[in-house]
């Protein structure tokens, strides 16, 4: 078997799964949404700060934390916001679990 190959077919079966379809729709939707897709910039971008403070071993200030979550409640009200947002994480979910899968292999050889 050829890993690139592999690769290849993985990112071919990627494209064709009903997460990156839902993902891909919800997408242009949210395009057509200038409000909503305003929303969900500012929600990403602060969760993706508080994210980044984790990962350096920071703890988020909890004014930042309660701003996220005043952000995301109001991207379930919007329709077309909430759809992306939740198309998101289920696509985030499935690179995850590839992630995994392939960083499992790297672990073996490298000892670990």
């Amino acid at each position: 078997m050829n890993v690139y190959d592999a690769a290849n077919e993985l990112a071919s079966g990627m494209r064709a799964s009903q997460e990156y379809k839902r993902l891909a729709e919800a997408k242009q939707k949210l395009s057509s949404d200038p409000q909503a897709g305003e929303m969900v910039k500012d929600f990403m971008k602060q969760k993706q700060e508080i994210e980044l403070e984790q990962l350096s071993g920071k703890t988020p200030a909890k004014e930042k934390i309660e701003q996220v979550q005043k952000v995301y409640e109001l991207l379930c009200v919007n329709p077309v916001a909430n759809d992306y947002v939740q198309a998101y994480i289920r696509f985030q979910l499935m690179i995850n679990d590839v992630s995994k899968t392939i960083g499992d292999v790297v672990k073996e050889v490298a000892g670990e």
